[in-house]
């Protein structure tokens, strides 16, 4: 009983340490986590699953509108009954 009190107040210890670091210490802002607005992933070309996938639904998009139809295959509604 006696170690999971000593564990639980040492966890307890060290989450009010590092809050203390974050969020009383003037000068210091709380460090960011997401992938698109981290500088330090930017400059190392990683992005996040979302951007990357907006990206290439956008390519495809691009890709598709393109494309032209040739004549022959155009279809003429006014000939069909």
């Amino acid at each position: 009983m006696e170690t999971i009190l000593l564990s639980i107040a040492l966890v307890a210890f060290a989450f009010l340490a590092l809050g203390v670091g974050i969020f009383f210490l003037p000068k210091r802002k709380f460090p960011e986590t997401e992938v698109g607005h981290n500088k330090n992933m930017r400059e190392l070309n990683i992005s996040c699953a979302k951007c990357d996938e907006r990206r290439k639904w956008n390519e495809v998009k691009k890709k598709r509108s393109s494309q032209i139809i040739p004549a022959e295959l155009k279809i003429d509604l006014s000939q069909i009954k």
